[in-house]
C-alpha cells in the first residue's frame, strides 16, 4: 500500500510539473503600463490570417491583418500587420501559449508596437494587450481578455495574479483615452 501511494504521489507530481512547464510565463502588466508601451491602441476585424515559416526555417509564424475602425491611440492607419508566433503551415501546427490566436472575422482591441524594421507589429504583453469585443446576450458589448490557460501572469515580485475580467466595451475605451492623456468621450 506504500509503495502505492508513493508512486501516485510521484505521479501526481510529475503531471503537476509537465502543465507547469507546459505554460509560458508573464510578468503582468498594469493597464498604465500597457497603454505606456504601446504606440498605437486599435479596435479593428481580422481581414487576412498568413502563416509562415521565419527566415531561417526554425519557427512558424502567423500575420494578421487588422481592418482598422477606430484608433484609440496613436497614428490612423486604414489596416495593421500584427505578427505572433505559431501557426499551421502545411500539416504541421505551432501553438505558442501565451501568444496571441487571431480568427478571421474576430473583433479585436490590440495594443501594439512596431516592430525593428516598421513593417508589421507586435502584440505589448503577448496576450495581455489582446482582446476580443463580444456581445452579451443583453446586447452589450464587452472588451474580453484573451489571456489562455497556457499563460501565468505574475507579479514582478512574483506572485500569481488573477486573469483579468470582460469590460464593458465603452468603460474599457474610456479608460484607455484617459491612461493615454486624451479624456473624453466616446462617440459610437
Amino acid at each position: 500500500m506504500r509503495r502505492r501511494s508513493s508512486v501516485l504521489a510521484c505521479l501526481a507530481l510529475f503531471s503537476a510539473s509537465a502543465s507547469f512547464l507546459s505554460a509560458s510565463t508573464f510578468v503582468a502588466l498594469e493597464s498604465r503600463e500597457l497603454v505606456a508601451e504601446s504606440q498605437r491602441v486599435v479596435q479593428g476585424r481580422v481581414l487576412d490570417l498568413q502563416s509562415f515559416w521565419n527566415e531561417d526555417g526554425r519557427m512558424i509564424f502567423t500575420e494578421a491583418t487588422v481592418a482598422v475602425d477606430e484608433t484609440l491611440v496613436g497614428a490612423e492607419r486604414a489596416t495593421v500587420v500584427v505578427r505572433v508566433p505559431g501557426g499551421t503551415v502545411g500539416d504541421l501546427r505551432v501553438e505558442a501559449s501565451g501568444f496571441p490566436r487571431f480568427a478571421l472575422g474576430q473583433e479585436v482591441i490590440l495594443f501594439l508596437s512596431p516592430s525593428a524594421d516598421g513593417r508589421h507589429h507586435r502584440v505589448v504583453g503577448h496576450q495581455q494587450g489582446h482582446f476580443e469585443v463580444v456581445r452579451r446576450d443583453d446586447g452589450v458589448r464587452l472588451a474580453v481578455p484573451q489571456i489562455d490557460e497556457g499563460a501565468r501572469l505574475l507579479t514582478r515580485s512574483g506572485r500569481p495574479i488573477d486573469t483579468p475580467r470582460s469590460t464593458e466595451l465603452d468603460a474599457f475605451k474610456q479608460a484607455v483615452l484617459t491612461l493615454a492623456g486624451r479624456p473624453g468621450p466616446i462617440v459610437e
